[in-house]
């Protein structure tokens, strides 16, 4: 949202679909402790999946 909001569209689209592709791809759950994954890991995850 903050990405959209400073006016950098194509960022906010390219994060965006990086949290959705982590959610349906790699976490089990998205109750704490039961993700399957670290805080980092996703953040990694997202970051990876934002720039294909």
């Amino acid at each position: 949202m903050m990405m959209e909001h400073l006016g950098e569209e194509k960022a906010a689209t390219r994060i965006e679909k990086g949290v959705i592709d982590v959610l349906q791809r790699d976490m089990k759950s998205l109750a704490a402790g039961k993700m399957g994954l670290t805080t980092t890991q996703v953040g990694d995850k997202v970051a990876e999946y934002a720039v294909k």
